[in-house]
């Protein structure tokens, strides 16, 4: 999606929609890897624990993915990409701030 928007890549309007939709369903799926007793204790993650002592924060976070991604994901729909691309601006940096926050790098 990324080579697409920066012109790395040939716009392909069915493919992007395909994946920005493949986004917007495991969105909501994100979450339910992070439950309790799978913090650094219970193995090799690159969570922060931060998940577990800021759970609201972490959820919202999600939460801001997740909607970032569908709107995306009927944006696309569209086919325009100069309309695509503040878009798919719009869900990279809900990713960067949840990984900034809650992700070890």
């Amino acid at each position: 999606m990324g080579a697409m928007i920066k012109g790395e890549k040939p716009y392909n309007a069915a493919e992007f929609q395909r994946m920005a939709e493949n986004v917007a369903f495991m969105s909501k799926l994100a979450a339910e890897g992070f439950i309790p007793g799978s913090d650094a204790k219970a193995g090799d993650t690159a969570a922060k624990d931060e998940i577990w002592k800021k759970p609201e924060d972490f959820k919202a976070k999600m939460a801001d993915f997740e909607k970032a991604s569908a709107e995306l994901a009927t944006v696309a729909k569209g086919g325009d990409l100069n309309a695509i691309k503040p878009m798919f601006g719009k869900t990279a940096e809900t990713c960067k701030a949840c990984h900034k926050a809650f992700r070890n790098d």
